[in-house]
């Protein structure tokens, strides 16, 4: 598996990059076939089912594959433009260093921005880390409600210890 440590961003694993160039492969999109190119984009968007348990999988991938089948030529150019951009941007770290409290999760098992990607960006960061139980990378849609509460408890300087749908909160420090 190879992992570029992108931050909040699609990185390769073993099937992404070849996925997408097969998405934006000419015959793919001109011969019409978007049933077929929304499925790939579908799997390569979420965890394959043996990775562990994911929440409303089902039900996340037939959103997905609904919106992607349904996207117009100029939306779908948008995408590819959006995911291409993400693929080659040169990614580093802010400079000055950030200051404020940052909170870096990812879904569990994620694929496209994997946990070790995220803690490697919180440790930069001397960030908090953690990881959403039962999420790939659509944690937003999977665990939406989980999501609103972390969110609003990291906003609002509530405790992060010990909620029922994160995995332990990982405190990294400034070296």
């Amino acid at each position: 598996m190879q992992v570029r440590p992108v931050p909040s961003a699609i990185t390769a694993h073993s099937g992404w990059g070849s996925g997408w160039a097969r998405i934006t492969s000419a015959p793919l999109v001109d011969d019409g076939l978007f049933d077929d190119m929304a499925q790939d984009m579908v799997e390569q968007s979420m965890a394959p089912p043996h990775h562990g348990v994911v929440r409303r999988r089902d039900a996340v991938a037939r959103l997905m594959g609904q919106r992607f089948a349904n996207l117009t030529e100029r939306e779908l150019a948008m995408d590819i433009t959006h995911h291409e951009r993400l693929l080659t941007h040169p990614w580093s770290l802010p400079h000055p260093a950030v200051t404020a409290p940052v909170l870096v999760f990812t879904g569990e098992h994620d694929t496209i921005t994997p946990p070790p990607v995220g803690r490697r960006v919180a440790e930069g960061l001397a960030a908090r880390f953690t990881t959403v139980k039962e999420a790939d990378h659509l944690v937003q849609t999977e665990r939406d409600s989980d999501l609103a509460d972390l969110m609003a408890r990291f906003f609002t300087d509530r405790p992060l210890d010990g909620l029922p749908y994160v995995n332990p909160v990982e405190h990294f420090v400034s070296a």
